[in-house]
């Protein structure tokens, strides 16, 4: 499954990745990982979750941040459920024009490995290709 939360800054899209998380936590029988740009969400996630804070790797590009999804695959699978805060902070000099192709490294991830992906994107739902709406949620 991949799951994409859509909209601009104050949208709510963080309180939404809390719970999901938490829920996650509680009702997979795998691991959760959550990766966030800092460590701003450390008091609010079930310590259960892997925390993966993005600021210790000098994430240039999509393809770099593929290569951190599939070091954590890798190291761990009993992963089950990866949750990606706010993609573009992580990956800041990639842009809606970009996130076409990460998704689909993420199905072919989802596929191969079956880990469920759920990814925050601060934008305008208008400006998503038809390939990130059909993971809208």
């Amino acid at each position: 499954m991949i799951a994409i939360n859509i909209g601009l800054k104050g949208s709510g899209k963080t309180k939404k990745l809390i719970e999901a998380v938490n829920t996650a936590i509680k009702e997979e029988k795998g691991n959760v990982v959550c990766i966030t740009d800092g460590n701003r969400l450390m008091h609010d996630i079930d310590r259960e979750a892997r925390m993966v804070n993005t600021e210790s790797f000098d994430i240039k590009n999509f393809d770099m941040f593929i290569g951190l999804l599939c070091g954590i695959i890798a190291q761990d699978y009993d992963v089950t459920h990866i949750f990606i805060d706010s993609i573009f902070k992580s990956v800041p000099n990639e842009n809606m024009d970009d996130l076409d192709d990460f998704v689909k490294a993420l199905e072919v991830l989802e596929e191969k490995y079956n880990v469920s992906f759920t990814m925050m994107v601060s934008a305008a739902e208008d400006t998503a290709t038809p390939n990130v709406k059909k993971y809208i949620v």
